[in-house]
């Protein structure tokens, strides 16, 4: 017998099935590679779109400006600016994707070129924009087994991949100030002010050890960073199954990212700092 829910189970329904099928849809549109580089020497770069999922895709391609940033909570996320003007270096303008809509069928790639058109008499230095991949997938039809609700969910996808180009000679380095840390329950907490030097952004990693009264490291964590403008960035973990007693967290950043090509990664010296920390 086909039963009729009011619109809050309604809701309910549609919700839970949203939640169920997301991860497996977010799987189905990719990006690679993930960070693009490009320079006055070649002013073209490709990028591949591709679906590995059963279902065809529509994606659109565009660029806005924008880099990592970290809320009041210390949180990383992507800052947008529509109008970035003078103030900051963006590309957004004078980078184009071509072409800026695809449909991707099953198991398939598409290859989209970006081309970069500077303005004369670009200034040295390090151009940022964002690309932003949106998918927009065949809509589900999901229905219950045992009740007659059916429910479309219309799933937006969107990747974010950095766009970074570079002009004449360029370099980085990073400023760690106010460095706190504080254990409360499991989680160590690790606040820190960084700034960067030089005309392009910073990328590396900060590692975070923590050392017991002998000076033995009980626990070491890495984290990818990316620092554009200055930002004050929490670092948090857990640190459960620590004895109670007196430990220094040891913060240290360098130059290095796995995740990226060695040659595009800028070097900067490395900076250590430390604090000291009361467990229990």
């Amino acid at each position: 017998m086909r039963r009729h829910l009011p619109p809050a189970a309604r809701t309910a329904v549609l919700t839970a099935v949203a939640v169920v099928l997301l991860p497996a849809i977010i799987e189905a549109i990719y990006v690679s590679p993930t960070a693009v580089f490009m320079d006055e020497r070649s002013g073209s770069a490709q990028v591949a779109i591709g679906n590995s999922g059963d279902s065809p895709e529509e994606a659109t391609v565009e660029l806005r400006f924008g880099f990592p940033d970290a809320d009041s909570a210390g949180t990383p996320y992507i800052r947008f600016i529509d109008d970035p003007g003078s103030e900051f270096p963006s590309a957004a303008d004078w980078i184009h994707a071509f072409p800026q809509r695809v449909r991707l069928e099953p198991r398939s790639q598409q290859v989209v070129r970006l081309l970069a058109r500077p303005p004369e008499n670009l200034p040295d230095g390090e151009y940022w924009t964002r690309m932003i991949i949106t998918g927009r997938g065949a809509t589900l039809r999901p229905t219950g087994a045992d009740s007659g609700v059916h429910a479309g969910v219309d799933l937006v996808i969107r990747l974010v991949t950095s766009v970074t180009y570079r002009k004449g000679k360029v370099s980085t380095g990073i400023l760690v100030r106010d460095v706190t840390a504080d254990v409360e329950g499991d989680s160590l907490t690790v606040w820190a002010h960084l700034d960067r030097t030089g005309n392009a952004a910073y990328l590396g990693t900060a590692d975070v050890e923590l050392a017991n009264a002998r000076g033995a490291t009980v626990r070491h964590w890495s984290s990818a960073l990316s620092v554009y403008t200055p930002m004050r960035r929490r670092f948090s973990f857990k640190v459960d199954s620590l004895e109670a007693g007196d430990y220094k967290v040891r913060l240290r950043i360098r130059a290095e990212r796995p995740d990226l090509p060695a040659d595009r990664v800028l070097p900067a010296p490395t900076v250590t700092d430390s604090v000291a920390v009361r467990v229990g």
